[in-house]
Order: structure tokens, then C-alpha cells, then sequence
């Protein structure tokens, strides 16, 4: 099961509202949780199935459901079932872009990414839906700060 608590300001907490919380509580019914990453003020999270999940707030497209709309509960990302790994740190609480590895070792980003080129895609245009990060199936883990990332892959 996937708990939240703390500040909920854009609905990082998934719980369906923006009331802050000082008690864990659980998020929806769901029992296949299986990693979560809380990326500034906006949450993914990943069940057993392969399935993404996201929620929060979505200024530059860093929830990846192809809008700019906060969202209070989580939204399945798309409808792949082939997501195995989300960013695990995030640094600074204005962290707007997400990370996440598919199965067949494929690196994706989306959101945030106007100057600063954090998500690996050659130019400097914001994205509200995930998009592969070349064309390379050897990325093992990502993670994302404020303004860059850094990934592994298998040579």
C-alpha cells in the first residue's frame, strides 16, 4: 500500500485534495505499489504491473499526461505496462521534469527543460509527455536535481 503525509500544496499526496497532513495516510486502495518518488511537488509512482503513475503540480508537463493540469489523485501515465524504475532524488523543491526507465532499458523524460536541457533531449523545449531519451536500451537507473540529470547504463 502507498501512504503520504506533510505539506500538499497541488496535490502531491494523492489523496483527491490540497489539505496538508501530519499522519500517514494511505493513498486509494490499491495494494501493488512497488517504488515511489517524490520529485518537489509532484509524485510518481509505479505498480507491479508496470504501470506509472503521477500527481501534483504540472506548471511544465512534469506529470507526462500531455497537459499542464495539477493533479489531487494519481493518473495513470499512458498505457504502457512496461515502466520499471522512476527518478529516486530530486534536489530543491522546484524539481519539474520526471525520469523513468521502461523494461527494455529505454531512459524517458518529460517536463521542464527551457535553457537547461535536463532532459537529455538535444534542445531546450518543454515536454508533457514522456519521450525516449535516444536510442539506447542499457540505462539502469536515472536520477534527476533541479536542473540536471544523471543516469547508468550497462556498456
Amino acid at each position: 500500500t502507498l501512504w503520504a503525509w506533510g505539506h500538499n500544496g497541488y496535490g502531491p499526496l494523492g489523496l483527491g485534495d490540497a489539505v496538508s497532513r501530519s499522519s500517514p495516510v494511505q493513498v486509494g486502495t490499491d495494494t501493488t505499489w512497488v517504488q515511489a518518488a517524490v520529485l518537489g511537488n509532484h509524485s510518481l509512482a509505479l505498480q507491479s504491473n508496470g504501470t506509472l503513475w503521477a500527481w501534483g503540480k504540472n506548471t511544465r508537463g512534469q506529470l507526462g499526461l500531455g497537459d499542464t493540469v495539477d493533479r489531487s489523485s494519481p493518473v495513470q501515465v499512458g498505457s504502457l505496462v512496461a515502466w520499471t524504475s522512476i527518478v529516486l532524488s530530486s534536489s530543491g523543491a522546484n524539481n519539474q521534469h520526471s525520469l523513468a526507465i521502461q523494461s527494455n532499458g529505454t531512459l524517458w523524460a518529460w517536463g521542464y527543460n527551457v535553457t537547461l536541457g535536463q532532459l537529455g533531449l538535444g534542445n531546450a523545449v518543454d515536454r508533457s509527455s514522456p519521450v525516449q531519451v535516444g536510442a539506447l536500451t542499457t540505462w539502469t537507473s536515472v536520477s534527476g536535481g533541479r536542473t540536471h540529470t544523471l543516469a547508468l547504463r550497462r556498456t
